[in-house]
């Protein structure tokens, strides 16, 4: 019943948008994907404006919750207990990071089943409209999943397996494996200062505190983060799809110019600080 509501309201108009989008894009199967990828982005948007407006929030709550740090200071329970009130009062949400990236993971894994459901030229789930037009009225059609030398349904993992896995067969995809795995390094460590700019600025020591602190909390979330999305994005390309990979490529730049059309001076002052920070250490260096 799950299953069916499931495939109902998401996994059928992804599949159908995919068909349709292969047959206006001249039977090209990665730019299927990419404009995939740039409208699911776009259809992200209002999460990714709430979880930015969150940052927002953290920022501004700063000067109370230092001094609740210090009026507290000796009672940890009581804290903690101020600052979910704190929170609560200005509609703030430490784990708001994780609205975007479950619906991502949703999205994800329904495109790694469209995709092999297409290449098979599987029409369970696709409109009889949708099918009547991209065949001409057969009812049959094929995909040809060839992008760029890549076959967008194979996987490292398989080629490895049936060839090695330093064969010319199997590297390609390995490359792009570890090529996705960077951009998503890249995109999260730029997200994560544009979305606090003044970070690079305000970065510091500190000190030692058996105190909960609910914004090292999310510090600390958003450093393991910069490390886990990259590495876990390297083991699911590996032994999903190739076309994975194109889609969460386009996904992280999308991403990053996302955040410029939501505040276009917060993301360039972000930027700047960063570049700020690398000329300083340079001329360290020098």
């Amino acid at each position: 019943m799950i299953g069916d509501i499931f495939r109902t309201i998401l996994t059928y108009p992804i599949l159908n948008l995919m068909v349709s989008l292969y047959h206006i894009l001249f039977s090209n199967l990665g730019l299927s994907i990419i404009m995939i990828a740039i409208i699911s982005r776009l259809a992200l948007i209002p999460l990714t404006k709430k979880q930015t407006e969150m940052t927002r929030k953290m920022t501004q709550l700063k000067p109370e919750l230092e001094k609740l740090q210090k009026k507290y200071s000796n009672n940890s329970k009581k804290l903690s207990e101020e600052q979910m009130k704190l929170y609560k009062k200005v509609g703030y949400n430490p784990l708001g990071c994780l609205g975007t990236l479950i619906p991502q993971l949703i999205i994800l894994s329904v495109l790694i089943g469209v995709i092999r459901a297409i290449t098979e030229s599987n029409t369970e789930g696709i409109y009889d409209f949708i099918l009547n037009w991209v065949s001409n009225g057969t009812g049959q059609f094929s995909i040809d999943s060839t992008f760029l030398g890549l076959d967008l349904t194979q996987t490292y993992s398989d080629l490895s397996s049936e060839f090695g896995r330093v064969s010319i067969q199997a590297i390609p995809y390995l490359v792009l494996a570890l090529i996705v795995g960077i951009i998503q390094f890249i995109t999260t460590k730029l997200t994560t200062i544009l979305q606090n700019p003044d970070f690079v600025k305000t970065k510091k020591k500190k000190k030692k505190s058996n105190e909960p602190d609910m914004e090292a909390m999310q510090e600390n979330m958003q450093k393991s983060m910069i490390y886990m999305f990259p590495i876990m994005t390297i083991f699911i390309s590996i032994s999903a799809p190739a076309a994975l990979g194109v889609y969460w490529i386009v996904q992280s730049v999308m991403l990053i110019a996302q955040y410029f059309i939501l505040d276009f001076d917060r993301s360039k002052r972000g930027i700047q600080n960063l570049l700020t920070q690398f000329k300083s250490k340079f001329a360290k260096k020098k």
